[in-house]
């Protein structure tokens, strides 16, 4: 099934993000990697893979990522949604409940 796009949404900020290209993915990978190493999350490396997600469609977004109000769960979910598009993570399927869902 191919991905359709989704929205981030970061504070009052929204963007449709279409399913990555394989350029984002490629820039993505090193970044999930390095943040493997770690042990704690890593909200430097959350906001590299929105900004690689906003790339393509949103560039003009990129520079003002940082001076966004958002919380660390929010830069989270918009972390997942693009891993999502990425294909890194499966997307769950129609009916099942994802974290913080009921």
């Amino acid at each position: 099934m191919r991905l359709q796009p989704e929205t981030i949404r970061l504070g009052v900020r929204e963007w449709l993000v279409r399913p990555l290209t394989l350029r984002q993915v490629q820039e993505i990978e090193p970044i999930l990697m390095s943040s493997a190493a770690e042990t704690k999350g890593n909200v430097a490396a959350a906001m590299a893979i929105v900004a690689i997600a906003l790339g393509r469609d949103h560039a003009e977004a990129i520079s003002s990522l940082g001076d966004i109000e958002a919380t660390a769960p929010e830069i989270g979910t918009a972390m997942a949604t693009v891993l999502r598009l990425g294909g890194f993570v499966e997307t769950p399927a129609r009916g099942d409940a994802g974290l913080g869902e009921v």
